[in-house]
């Protein structure tokens, strides 16, 4: 079988600044991007709100590119690193989700890209097959982000062949199929064979673990239903029906 393998480079400047760009003006989103991009560049937060957008991108602009030109060298270094340490689980991992979810990976994926550069969260790619991380990572955690955008890239792929009806825009948040692919991270890579295969415990959004539905815990059901011996098709639906549920949503776009 034909593996992509993960490879690690230091984001483009271009790049950088684009994103944080994104993330100052990112007000919206249920992670508080702008409050994590002022947390990373404190200057941002003198930025005059008064002024233009143009002109804001622009302070913007030059904050990070000093930023970034200071820590050219480190991006490489941390580029560098998370080569090495990704390298020995790359094709144990990649083999086993293939194998987990009876789908094999394009012929003509040959490299994840994984951009390293100066951000305060770390976006994934779907139809791109790749991700960015910032420097300020342990290795633990290094690994842990690994296993789990690249869980995302296998788990759309099995969807889209099970459910074709689904819109591709639902896969990304807020929709539903987009949450749902967030919750079962933890079911997927606590159980075997993955909680043998790495030292870290995978944990979901803290708000999942809140969630309540007929007197238990939504996460700890949904673990049992991925623990069971039944196809992983079944899996995948039995855990969105459950969920769909539990979440009082329409369920209605996988029925058969």
């Amino acid at each position: 079988m034909k593996l992509p393998k993960v490879v690690f480079k230091v984001m483009p400047i271009e790049n950088n600044i684009g994103f944080i760009q994104w993330g100052y003006f990112e007000s919206t989103d249920v992670l508080s991007v702008h409050d994590y991009t002022i947390k990373i560049f404190p200057e941002l937060a003198n930025i005059d709100n008064s002024l233009s957008e143009e002109e804001i991108n622009k302070q913007i602009e030059e904050v990070v590119e000093k930023e970034y030109l200071k820590k050219e060298k480190l991006l490489q270094e941390k580029a560098d690193k998370y080569n090495q340490l990704w390298a020995p689980y790359n094709d144990q991992y990649l083999e086993a989700l293939s194998n987990f979810f009876g789908i094999v990976w394009p012929s003509d994926l040959e490299e994840i890209e994984a951009t390293v550069g100066i951000l305060p969260v770390y976006p994934r790619h779907l139809d791109t097959c790749s991700f960015s991380i910032g420097t300020g990572v342990t290795d633990l955690r290094l690994i842990n982000v690994c296993a789990h955008e690249i869980l995302h890239f296998i788990w759309f792929r099995k969807l889209q062949q099970m459910h074709p009806e689904i819109p591709r825009r639902e896969y990304d948040s807020p929709y539903f199929p987009w949450q749902y692919s967030e919750m079962v991270t933890d079911p997927i890579l606590n159980n075997p064979p993955f909680d043998t295969m790495f030292e870290f415990k995978e944990i979901g959004y803290n708000s999942f673990y809140k969630l309540e539905y007929n007197g238990e815990k939504v996460m700890d059901v949904l673990r049992n239903i991925y623990a069971e011996e039944i196809p992983i098709e079944e899996k995948i639906d039995k855990g969105y029906a459950y969920i769909s549920e539990a979440l009082g949503k329409d369920n209605k776009q996988y029925k058969k």
